[in-house]
């Protein structure tokens, strides 16, 4: 308490220190004056970097250090600060200033920081804003976290500027070297290995063998990343670089640190299953993740995890975890996965109310009490496991699906007045037949499964060519052993279609472990038997008289669903399916409409939904413009329909220098953001008027003169039309979203068209006619190139000063 009251008043006499200099600072700006402001705020960020580095600093003290009171003396949280912590490190690295806070305290066990301030120099820009460089050097005396003794002393530069709005000086940057962020992102690059090269070129479907600057710039702004079963991946240090990431998936990888990726708070999902990660603390400020998924890893220790609160989902099966008492703090959690670990102790879990399944199989508990206030509790499992009494869940009044198979329940009177439950497992416990018939007919609408028996008179009501359908699938004969019968249950796989025979899937609701279904040219129409098969993969229900494909919202893992040629209206309910990797609709009810919608929030997923106006399209296609769509898309006979549908689907498409000489192919292209034209023959963009998804078009060096269509494409965010004959920018008048225009060497004379485009932050309109800048003179310009025009550099002037912040070329 000592420590705190101590902070805090040094805190409160530093804000006092601020509102002096406030009011001494109304008038006009004085550097001299500022010296003492400067030299307190140094002193400030000396206390703040030695109190995260002190061991006897609380958790919490830190945290409002990290998260608040570094806003005293800090611009904003996006103030670059370059690396000075890790000894070892040689490439120049810039970091956010929360994060260069929380490798302070992640790196030590105890630090302490001088600034010893050598000169401070202060200027006033041409803007007239006041700044000053800290020249100071730096000593560190710490020990690592690992034990090593620091003693090392470094030059450090501190930039501060002065706001005379606020009245008011805040640091801006702090240095060692000046930082050129194009040499450091080639210097990452270079330094990858060529696995991780490959990943990334990968990721972004980079073909070539080298990579622009702009192609590093998307690798480091990547915001999902699938390395799942990399076993060559060992180090995930270049994940760094990658502040935009929000979905991690490492699992089966062979990693064994987190550290790496210990300043990527923005993660939102993250797998680390199957991997030898024991340690959790790089993960202590991940408060935005909301799925984390351990699973067969040594974790033993959750305390990290209780400082999650955005959690939804935690998957700790198979791990060492003993004790989950942190998880007490997460209440958003919805799923909690616990199969196989030692728990003993579920009280942890009571204040859980949020939680709709658990999985607590293959555990150590023996009481289920702390279950019995999970008002929303949907699924339980619990099989395994050495509880005999189950009356905690006759509150669960959600409750759906529960497992107790293996277990000594030999009651199930508690579950009789659950109106949502579905099914019952319990094989292999004390259940009987005559408890189960019973409970069956008391709720006739749950399932009850049990015993072999059970599986018996599943068998015997099939019909036979069902029962030959899964006796080829699973290798048995017609009359199957117990043991062959739990071999059916546990096929991933089957395969009837062709089968006119097949009516129903009912007899597939056995069988969960099912990943692969094909029903495709059977007599098939509703789905709903296969409403619990939560781990299906692949779906074809293909020239059947399916109607209604509501059911798939269930299946999570569905990456592969064939649907054409049925009566289905609508793939609405696929929406929410992000691991759709293929859909094919062909011959359906859905319109393209749907389609677009569905690719604008399933972007990486193919739907192949107009194979037949493809194929008579392609076959008409130029071999000019053939040509170019091979470039992006390698077309394949084997696969034509398929390599169609990923051309029509491309977001950015490229034409330069090609002899073609209109825009007619695309207009079967359905998601189209970004279209590059240059150095063709075309001279009419009327094609593009219907390609409603387009945010940027560049057509240049082409001989286009009339940008009429270009009016329809209300959201358009960059133009670029230059040398073309165009003279009137009249059709862009109403393109309110369009931040940047290049009319460059064209015949326009007037800008008057954009006056009312409030968006428009970078315009260039050098080599033309253009004599006035009236009509751009109230625009927010960020950029302006206006050199070899008709505009005089008194007009440039007067637009200059009443536009203070635009970077303008003339000349």
């Amino acid at each position: 308490m000592k420590a705190i009251n101590s902070a805090g008043r040094w805190i409160a006499g530093f804000l006092l220190v601020i509102a002096a200099f406030t009011t001494a600072s109304a008038q006009k700006p004085n550097p001299a004056e500022h010296e003492q402001k400067v030299r307190d705020i140094v002193a400030f960020l000396q206390y703040v970097l030695n109190t995260i580095g002190s061991k006897e600093t609380s958790a919490r003290d830190k945290d409002v250090l990290i998260k608040e009171s570094y806003t005293k003396i800090f611009r904003d949280a996006e103030v670059q600060v370059e690396d000075d912590l890790d000894e070892n490190r040689s490439v120049i690295t810039n970091k956010d200033v929360q994060a260069y806070l929380k490798d302070v305290d992640f790196f030590f066990d105890d630090a302490s920081f001088e600034f010893t301030i050598r000169n401070i120099k202060g200027e006033v820009n041409a803007n007239g804003q006041l700044f000053y460089k800290v020249t100071t050097a730096r000593n560190l005396r710490a020990t690592t976290v690992g034990g090593k003794q620091i003693n090392k002393t470094i030059p450090r530069y501190i930039e501060i500027n002065y706001n005379p709005e606020d009245q008011d000086l805040k640091i801006v940057s702090i240095y060692t070297n000046e930082f050129d962020e194009s040499k450091a992102l080639q210097t990452w690059w270079d330094r990858l290995s060529y696995e991780w090269q490959s990943i990334f070129k990968r990721r972004l479907s980079i073909t070539a063998d080298s990579v622009t600057l702009d192609d590093i710039k998307n690798m480091t702004s990547i915001d999902a990343l699938d390395l799942s079963d990399n076993r060559y991946l060992r180090d995930i240090e270049p994940l760094a670089e990658l502040s935009a990431l929000k979905t991690l998936d490492l699992s089966g990888t062979g990693i064994t640190d987190l550290t790496p990726i210990r300043n990527l708070t923005g993660l939102v999902e993250l797998d680390i299953s199957r991997t030898a990660i024991s340690d959790l603390t790089p993960l202590k400020y991940s408060d935005k993740l909301t799925r984390l998924v351990l699973a067969g890893t040594p974790v033993n220790d959750l305390t990290v995890v209780g400082q999650m609160p955005a959690l939804e989902t935690l998957d700790i099966s198979r791990t060492d975890v003993l004790d989950i008492s942190p998880l007490s703090t997460c209440t958003s959690l919805k799923y909690l996965l616990m199969e196989a670990a030692p728990i003993s102790d579920l009280q942890p879990v009571a204040t859980l109310t949020a939680l709709v399944e658990v999985d607590a199989s293959q555990t150590l508990i023996r009481d289920l009490t702390p279950l019995s206030g999970l008002s929303k509790l949907e699924v339980l499992s619990l099989d395994s496991t050495y509880f005999q009494d189950i009356s905690a869940l006759a509150s669960l009044e959600s409750l759906k699906v529960v497992s107790l198979n293996h277990t000594s329940v030999a009651n199930l009177r508690p579950l009789q007045n659950l109106k949502n439950l579905e099914r019952v497992y319990c094989d292999h416990t004390g259940i009987t037949s005559t408890i189960a018939d019973d409970f069956m007919t008391a709720r006739p609408g749950v399932l009850v499964i049990f015993d072999t028996e059970d599986l018996q008179s599943w068998w015997g009501s099939l019909t036979a060519e069902w029962r030959n359908v899964l006796s080829k699938a699973a290798g048995v004969g017609t009359s199957p052993s117990k043991e062959e019968l739990a071999r059916v249950t546990n096929l991933d796989s089957v395969n009837f279609g062709g089968n006119i025979a097949i009516q129903s899937l009912e007899p597939l609701d056995r069988m969960r472990k099912l990943e692969a279904v094909v029903a495709s040219k059977t007599t098939v129409s509703d789905l709903s038997p296969l409403r619990s098969h939560r781990n299906l993969r692949y779906l074809d229900i293909s020239d059947t008289r399916v109607e209604d494909i509501s059911i798939i919202r269930n299946f999570r893992k569905l990456q592969v669903f064939n649907a054409s040629n049925t009566k289905i209206p609508s793939i609405e309910p696929l929406m929410a399916a992000a691991d759709l990797e293929r859909l094919y609709v062909d011959g359906t009810g859905v319109e393209q409409r749907q389609v677009q919608e569905f690719l604008r929030r399933n972007p990486e997923c193919l739907v192949v939904f107009k194979t037949e106006a493809l194929l008579s399209w392609w076959n008409d296609m130029s071999d000019e413009w053939k040509a170019v769509m091979t470039e992006h898309v390698p077309v394949r006979e084997a696969s034509l329909g398929e390599d169609l549908h990923r051309l029509v689907e491309l977001q950015v498409l490229r034409v330069s220098n090609a002899s073609i000489s209109d825009l007619e192919p695309l207009t079967h292209f359905v998601r189209l953001r970004e279209l590059h034209v240059t150095g063709t023959m075309v001279s009419d963009l009327s094609p593009l008027a219907g390609l409603a998804s387009l945010r940027t078009v560049k057509a240049t060096n082409s001989p286009v003169r009339n940008i009429d269509p270009l009016a329809t494409l209300t959201d358009l965010e960059e133009v670029d039309i230059s040398n073309t004959p165009v003279d009137d920018l009249s059709p862009l008048s109403q393109l309110l979203n369009l931040r940047k225009l290049n009319c460059s060497g064209t015949q326009i004379m007037r800008l008057d068209p954009l006056e009312d485009l409030e968006t428009l932050d970078e315009l260039d309109c050098s080599n033309t006619k253009v004599r006035r800048l009236d009509a751009v003179m109230k625009l927010k310009l960020k950029s302006l190139k206006c050199y070899n025009t008709g505009i005089s550099e008194k007009r440039v002037r007067d637009f200059s000063q009443k536009n203070p912040e635009c970077k303008i070329v003339f000349y």
